[in-house]
C-alpha cells in the first residue's frame, strides 16, 4: 500500500486540454476584476496593515477558489508597508527584471526582457513551483505601469502564455503547449497598487490565477499545488519585494 502511494505521488499527472469555455469564463471574471481595480485606484479602500512588516493577505471574495468549467479561479489580495520608501523605489525593484532570480529566489530561475515600449514591458519568466512535487513553468507576461493623477501607481501584469518545462536546462528540454499540459497554472494576472503615505509606501498586490480542477483519485497530489500555492506565492512575493526595497534604501 505504501509503495502504491509513493508511485502515485511521483507518477506524471496526465495532461489536459484547456477548454475554450474555461477561457471565456476567466476572461469574463477578469473584466470585472479590471473594473474593480480601476475603482480601487481612486478610492479609499485598503487592506489593514499587520505589525512588523508581515503581509496581510485575504481572499478577494468569499468563494475563492471559484469553480468554473473544468477549472478554478483563485483570487487573493495582500498588502504590506515599507517605512522610509518612496513609490519610485518600489517601481525600480519591480522593473529590475535581471535581478529577479536573486530577489525572488528560489521561485524565479531567470527572466528575459523581450521588449520595452513606453510604460509597457514584455518579459518571459522561468519559475519553479514546489508543493508535493516540482513544476517548472515558462510564463510570458505583458506588463503595464500606470501613474495616476493622485500619485498612486498601478502595475497590471497579464500572462499571455504559460508552458510547462520538462528536463529544464538539458539538451532534451521540452515545453508544453500553453493550452495542453497538467494545468497547474493556465493564467496568472496581477495588479500592484503603490501609494506613498505615512512616511513610507503602502504596497498592495492582487493575484488572479486560473488552474485546472481537482481530478478524481489524484486530489491529494494536485490539490496542494492548485489551492495552497496561490496563497503562499503571493505572501512570498510581498515579503521578498519588501526586503528588496529595504535593501535598496540602505545603499
Amino acid at each position: 500500500m505504501i509503495l502504491a502511494l509513493l508511485l502515485l505521488a511521483f507518477a506524471p499527472i496526465p495532461n489536459v486540454r484547456l477548454n475554450p469555455q474555461t477561457v471565456k469564463e476567466f476572461q469574463a471574471y477578469m473584466e470585472v476584476a479590471d473594473r474593480a481595480m480601476v475603482s480601487r485606484a481612486v478610492g479609499n479602500t485598503r487592506l489593514p496593515l499587520l505589525p512588523d512588516g508581515v503581509p496581510k493577505i485575504e481572499a478577494w471574495e468569499a468563494n475563492t477558489p471559484r469553480d468554473v468549467t473544468d477549472g478554478m479561479i483563485h483570487d487573493w489580495i495582500a498588502a504590506v508597508f515599507v517605512p522610509g520608501a518612496k513609490v519610485e523605489d518600489v517601481v525600480s525593484v519591480l522593473k529590475d527584471y535581471g535581478r529577479y532570480p536573486s530577489i525572488y529566489q528560489p521561485d524565479v530561475l531567470q527572466v528575459k526582457l523581450l521588449s520595452e515600449n513606453g510604460n509597457r514591458r514584455k518579459i518571459v519568466m522561468r519559475t519553479v513551483k514546489t508543493k508535493v512535487f516540482t513544476v517548472i513553468l515558462d510564463i510570458d507576461y505583458d506588463i503595464e505601469y500606470r501613474t495616476l493623477p493622485n500619485g498612486r501607481v498601478q502595475v497590471w501584469s497579464r500572462s499571455t502564455a504559460i508552458r510547462e518545462v520538462d528536463n529544464a536546462g538539458k539538451p532534451n528540454e521540452t515545453r508544453s503547449a500553453p493550452d495542453r499540459n497538467a494545468g497547474f497554472l493556465w493564467a496568472l494576472n496581477t495588479y500592484w497598487q503603490l501609494e506613498q503615505r505615512d512616511g513610507g509606501v503602502y504596497m498592495e498586490c492582487r493575484a488572479v490565477s486560473l488552474t485546472r480542477g481537482i481530478p478524481m483519485g489524484a486530489g491529494w497530489v494536485v490539490k496542494p499545488m492548485v489551492t495552497a500555492l496561490p496563497f503562499e506565492s503571493l505572501t512570498n512575493t510581498l515579503t521578498m519585494t519588501r526586503t528588496a526595497v529595504e535593501l535598496r534604501l540602505k545603499r
